[in-house]
């Protein structure tokens, strides 16, 4: 199995979970937060080579290649997103190529792509800084990284999002094993997800040891226009629930 192999079978086993919250866009987190806010990260990519790190069931990549990219990698540990990635009727395989492997062993050559974008990619459990490195080394030398992940700072131990589970300075600069699973417009994952989480400076360290200068950084949340015109936001978004890095490499 690739890549960590809690973390895999979990999303083996959330596969056909997962291809249907996506493509029937019923997630609005990613779909009135961290998508708005990856895109306005990401800019044009017209004419880029870019790594979409994580893959899943492709829509990122199919978008960007809509968007102009000359050419995206899209990389997944998880067999069953690359085979639906591949198999979707909007996929040109001549702009976007789809691998079944670990970003944390990429199977791209040194200084091949201008943009790597990391999408709500789970943390790494094995090694968890081998994939920052990896990042570095497949970047061109003017290019740029995009990191959107849980935010490490507001995620327990075995906590849900309103919960409060172990959150002792123990456990925060420890590292937290996170196991829970996702309810999305009423449907609930027949597996619990699994990543661990990290103190805000061993992520930024890990980031920073890579060979990384951190240019950028948000945490995408609703605005007050959204909490007031939806409720539901301030019911389910309690706590910054996410971080974003723009990174560029230090040569």
């Amino acid at each position: 199995m690739l890549g960590d192999e809690r973390v895999t079978d979990a999303y083996t086993r959330n596969a056909e979970f997962w291809i249907g919250v996506i493509r029937e866009g019923l997630d609005p987190y990613q779909r009135e937060l961290t998508d708005p806010a990856l895109y306005a990260a990401i800019g044009d990519p017209a004419g880029l080579d870019i790594l979409d790190a994580g893959c899943g069931e492709g829509y990122l990549a199919r978008e960007l290649a809509a968007r102009g990219a000359r050419h995206v990698h899209g990389v997944d540990t998880c067999a069953e997103f690359v085979d639906a990635a591949r198999a979707h009727p909007g996929h040109r395989p001549e702009v976007v190529s789809f691998h079944h492997a670990d970003v944390a062993a990429l199977p791209l050559p040194d200084d091949s792509v201008d943009l790597v974008v990391a999408n709500r990619l789970p943390n790494g459990i094995t090694s968890p800084a081998q994939r920052f490195s990896e990042f570095a080394r497949v970047l061109r030398p003017t290019g740029r990284a995009i990191l959107l992940g849980m935010h490490p700072c507001f995620y327990a131990a075995r906590a849900e999002r309103g919960a409060t589970g172990d959150f002792s300075l123990d456990a925060y600069f420890g590292v937290r094993t996170v196991e829970q699973p996702f309810t999305v417009a009423g449907r609930v994952s027949p597996a619990a997800s699994v990543q661990s989480f990290y103190s805000l400076e061993h992520y930024v360290g890990m980031v920073l040891a890579a060979g990384f200068a951190i240019t950028g950084l948000s945490e995408p949340h609703p605005s007050a226009t959204q909490r007031q015109q939806n409720p539901w936001w301030s019911e389910n978004f309690t706590r910054p629930l996410f971080l974003l890095l723009q990174c560029t490499p230090r040569r």
